[in-house]
């Protein structure tokens, strides 16, 4: 009788040991994103770089407080306004700058530069470990301080998607803190803008969600005022497709590729809490945002739930709220590009009128 017992405890834990590396592998790669870089771009069909899609750019890096600078691409914007606010767009896990060009046509109307970044760990940053929106935004913090120090005087919006979006929100709030306790780099030189291409886009301004352009309005004198002495000022932060914490992506992805997300996602999750790297609920952050935001987000989104945008923008003390007819998780506006477009101008002209109309006052 103890032949069968002893095969039952080595069965057992084989199955225990598969559990756990199951577990940890689905942290580690987490941790280890895909890279889409121009090979992806390229077997994907997408534009190389922004040339294609007609853009004028740069390449340059920003520091990212870690070894590795964070590559990007500077676009020109069409904003004839000297002081025309600057965006600065974050993608996704496993995205990068390449996946964040989808993303820069309603931007530039409003804005003089749109920013796309590779994040550590994605696209062609160096370094080789993600921290899956824990650590990311303390490198977006240190690229904002490079370009508030180049353009004292503009305004900077924060867009980011899914993960992308946490890391805008939290990035939000460390520039809030240094303005704080005083501890934001004052300007040191301003070097000259690339020259804008056409007029401003103008078109009738419609509400997407009640008070939330007065919100913005008051948001954007107020910081209009102070960024005559302070070098960064967010006039606003865009969150496409956010989630709540990490125990809905990776649940998810888990389920897409048909494997089961009991054990392996409870391990993982113990996993990255023991590396530092699992995050917090992102509402904990919108609530003590002071710019206002503007969540989009799919009804049907398998990734990032309804709910959890829902939940993030309640807590927010100036949250639009935007719900697109869509199934994917990728881009919203495939869904419904009439909503979208009209969601986001309307959102960008709240936060970027009032800083004209109080500088030429």
């Amino acid at each position: 009788m103890a032949q069968p017992w002893g095969l039952l405890i080595l069965f057992s834990l084989a199955i225990v040991l598969l559990c756990v590396w199951g577990g940890v592998m689905t942290a580690l790669q987490a941790l280890r994103p895909p890279r889409k870089m121009f090979a992806w771009a390229l077997a994907t069909g997408r534009p190389k770089d922004p040339s294609e899609l007609g853009l004028r750019f740069d390449e340059v890096e920003y520091s990212s407080g870690q070894r590795h600078p964070c590559p990007a691409w500077r676009i020109a914007g069409e904003a004839t306004d000297s002081d025309a606010p600057i965006v600065v767009i974050v993608h996704g896990w496993g995205r990068s700058r390449w996946d964040s060009l989808t993303r820069v046509e309603p931007f530039r109307k409003v804005c003089s530069e749109i920013v796309l970044l590779d994040l550590p760990a994605h696209g062609e940053h160096a370094g080789a470990w993600s921290g899956v929106g824990t650590s990311e935004p303390q490198c977006v913090l240190h690229a904002l301080r490079e370009i508030a120090q180049q353009f004292p005087k503009r305004a900077l919006i924060l867009a980011g998607h899914s993960m992308g979006a946490g890391i805008a929100i939290r990035a939000a709030n460390l520039c809030n803190n240094e303005l704080d306790f005083g501890t934001a780099p004052r300007a040191v030189q301003k070097v000259h803008d690339m020259p804008a291409q056409s007029p401003p886009h103008s078109s009738q301004n419609v509400n997407p969600n009640g008070h939330a352009n007065q919100h913005a309005n008051q948001y954007a004198n107020q910081h209009a005022k102070r960024n005559t002495t302070h070098s960064m000022c967010i006039a606003g932060v865009i969150a496409f497709a956010p989630y709540s914490t990490l125990r809905s992506p990776i649940p998810a992805r888990l389920a897409l590729q048909n494997l089961p997300t009991w054990p392996f996602a409870p391990i993982a999750f113990l996993t990255l809490r023991m590396l530092g790297r699992m995050d917090r609920p992102l509402e904990i952050d919108s609530r003590i945002l002071r710019a206002p935001l503007l969540v989009m987000a799919g009804d049907q989104d398998p990734i990032s739930p309804l709910a959890h945008a829902r939940t993030i923008c309640s807590a927010a003390a100036r949250g639009t709220l935007v719900v697109l007819a869509y199934q994917r998780h990728d881009d919203l506006r495939a869904g419904d590009a009439e909503t979208f477009d009209r969601a986001l101008a309307d959102f960008l002209r709240a936060i970027t009128e009032p800083l004209v109309a109080t500088r030429e006052s």
